[in-house]
């Protein structure tokens, strides 16, 4: 659950620090006061999209904070272990910072992290439900979704299976369509790669033979530097002030000391012998290197042949000599398959069939047992929204076969008559807006139990309703909130009356500057509260009277 919000510089909000409890919290006041806001605040440290809108203007940054218990929700402490943030196994410290400049910071744990591990811990944690999601439930391309979440699981394999095969099957087709739709493209690329092909295994291409053919141009360009060094350095250990001899001769006085003085320069001796048989091996290999280092005119004249057919290549091509052995296997590979197009094309279409076939069967299978499930959602959500004072609907999930597609073999679609012998229709030609507002409220209740979140926010859940349908629903609401903490903004006095906590919102202005804050309203002030909600403007001795009322008959 949520404890404690801290916001600061955020839209109207200059400075804020918020605890929440447990049960159902309500927001109330009057309209631009800054209820919504503080729900777009908290949507930020649940992965929300964000804007340097936010930012309170003539500041260098929005931060928003919160505090999270996470006791009860052991995969919360799993995903953190597995994102290697330190875990603290009570509470979950998240905050977001959003600069002028349009960038954010996420943080958990005060760990950076990305937007996107933000959403996979949060998402665990919080669900907020604004306008916008209530609009998808009018979306049917959203219901399977829907579906498919109720179930929890229970055939997770077969979307899977479905899945897997399906993927199968669309890149065959994709490869297949490929094929056919090129016929005439491909006897034209054949002609020119077939050239290509060709000219790249007449130039007999070898990965390191550009390094081989630099190195040997210039040992023959610069033959006579080469001899001519060879020569002093050979002479120079050879010549009658013999280097090599006068190293052996130093050895020999060094170990005439060491065998009067026993180690004392037995390393130096070491290293002098070794130098010496070094410097006699580097002199015959000097002399080996001289006498067979010899100029041979045609053999430069073929090495700087062979460079220019492959610096040509490699201008033609604008690939190394790597990139064009590579480039000659793979047109090797795409001959092949042209020039047996027929035979590709039979074994394709052999495989597709093979593919579409098992596709309809693992499409068959989710289906069965996507049905089933449908059947007790349907029944489960019939309950909840007559319970919501809707006691003639009546809904179905209507299933419409289509061909194969990622989400299985076919579309679903919620139907629903609110009212006795009118025939079922889609939500978006018939529910208004209140009933959609219930519908909405019975599917989220449906849904708390199954996704284990501990809380839900409602930005006017309620919109639309009135009267005794306003105190269905707050009933509802507060039957949430016995398993899930829920924190909502209602303009309904009967969903203020039922809440557990009642934070009243304002905003004023000091300095010409908009400053929003926020109250917790008991006794006389909740009393008060309600009274305003009741009635509009005025407030009366009755009106309070009535909240009073309200109050007590919720409380019993």
């Amino acid at each position: 659950m949520l404890q404690a919000l801290t916001i600061k510089q955020f839209a109207i909000i200059e400075s804020l620090e918020i605890n929440f409890s447990n049960g159902l919290t309500v927001l109330s006041g009057e309209t631009g006061a800054g209820k919504s806001i503080i729900i777009d605040a908290i949507g930020q440290l649940v992965g929300a999209r964000a804007s340097q809108s936010f930012v309170r203007h003539g500041e260098q940054k929005s931060t928003i904070e919160g505090v999270f218990d996470i006791d009860n929700v052991p995969n919360v402490n799993k995903i953190l272990q597995n994102l290697d943030i330190d875990v603290d196994e009570d509470f979950l410290f998240v905050k977001r910072e959003i600069f002028a400049s349009g960038k954010s910071l996420c943080k958990l744990n005060n760990q950076n992290v990305t937007l996107a591990e933000l959403k996979t811990v949060m998402q665990e944690l919080l669900d907020i439900h604004g306008q916008h999601e209530t609009q998808v439930l009018l979306k049917p391309k959203y219901h399977l979704t829907l579906l498919d979440n109720y179930a929890d699981g229970k055939y997770q394999k077969e979307i899977d299976n479905y899945i897997n095969v399906y993927e199968s099957y669309r890149i065959k087709k994709q490869e297949l369509e490929k094929l056919e739709s090129q016929d005439q493209a491909l006897l034209q690329r054949l002609d020119l790669i077939k050239f290509q092909r060709d000219e790249l295994h007449d130039a007999n291409l070898k990965e390191d033979e550009l390094d081989f053919l630099n190195q040997e141009i210039k040992k023959l360009q610069n033959h006579e530097k080469i001899s001519e060094s060879l020569n002093k350095a050979h002479l120079f250990l050879s010549s009658e002030e013999n280097i090599p001899d006068k190293i052996y001769e130093l050895n020999q006085e060094i170990q005439n000391i060491n065998d009067i003085i026993p180690d004392k320069y037995t390393a130096f001796s070491e290293e002098l012998d070794q130098m010496y048989y070094t410097l006699e091996d580097y002199k015959h290999e000097l002399y080996n290197d001289l006498t067979n280092n010899e100029f041979d005119e045609s053999l430069l004249n073929e090495y700087e042949s062979r460079l220019n057919v492959l610096n040509d290549l490699n201008r033609k091509y604008g690939k190394s000599i790597p990139e064009l052995i590579k480039y000659r296997d793979k047109i090797d590979d795409e001959i092949f398959k042209i020039e047996n197009y027929e035979q590709s094309t039979t074994q394709l279409r052999e495989e597709i069939q093979s593919l579409h076939e098992e596709v309809l069967e693992k499409g068959k299978l989710l289906s069965t047992k996507r049905r089933k499930i449908a059947l007790k959602l349907r029944d489960r959500l019939i309950d909840e929204v007559q319970n919501l004072h809707m006691q003639d609907a009546n809904i179905e999930i209507a299933f419409t076969e289509t061909s194969p597609g990622k989400n299985g073999l076919e579309e679903i679609e919620f139907l629903i008559s609110p009212n006795k012998g009118e025939p079922l229709k889609s939500l978006n030609k018939i529910a208004s807006g209140g009933e959609l507002s219930r519908i909405m409220l019975a599917l989220k209740s449906i849904f708390v139990s199954n996704k284990g979140q501990t809380a839900i926010l409602f930005d006017e859940v309620d919109t639309g309703v009135s009267g005794r349908v306003a105190q269905k629903m707050a009933e509802k609401m507060y039957q949430i909130s016995q398993s899930i903490q829920v924190i909502c903004i209602s303009h309904l006095p009967q969903v203020a009356a039922i809440s557990d906590n009642h934070l009243y919102i304002t905003k004023e202005t000091v300095n010409d500057r908009t400053i929003t804050s926020i109250k917790q309203l008991v006794g006389d002030d909740k009393i008060d509260e309600i009274a305003r909600m009741i009635s509009g403007v005025e407030v009366t001795e009755l009106t309070k009277q009535h909240a009073k009322e309200m109050i007590i008959q919720n409380k019993n």
